[in-house]
């Protein structure tokens, strides 16, 4: 003689303690819980940083570039914050450098 899942109608077998469709508890009448937290990660942007940074040095318009595409990361505040901090570092750069230059 064959059970039947009393929530979802799903045929079982004699020994069955939980249907394996919908997860009823056949003992107790409650449904199992499936709540699963699904992990938020942050996308790494450690190359671009670095990269901004050293560009900031080297190269201040390439610099200040890069790090406007880390501004505009909305996936990771922390390059979002490398970011400015990049443009700052290359547009201060660049004015040393202009004023070295021409000054």
């Amino acid at each position: 003689m064959s059970k039947f899942c009393p929530n979802c109608g799903e045929e079982l077998i004699d020994a069955a303690k939980f249907c394996k469709n919908c997860g009823y508890n056949l003992e107790s009448g409650e449904k199992k819980s499936q709540s699963y937290e699904i992990p938020v990660v942050e996308k790494s942007h450690t190359l671009g940083i670095v990269l901004g940074y050293v560009f900031s040095l080297l190269i201040p318009l390439i610099g200040i570039i890069i790090g406007i595409y880390l501004v505009t990361r909305d996936d990771s505040p922390k390059a979002s914050r490398h970011g400015k901090y990049v443009i700052i570092v290359g547009v201060v750069v660049w004015i040393l450098s202009a004023l070295t230059l021409f000054g």
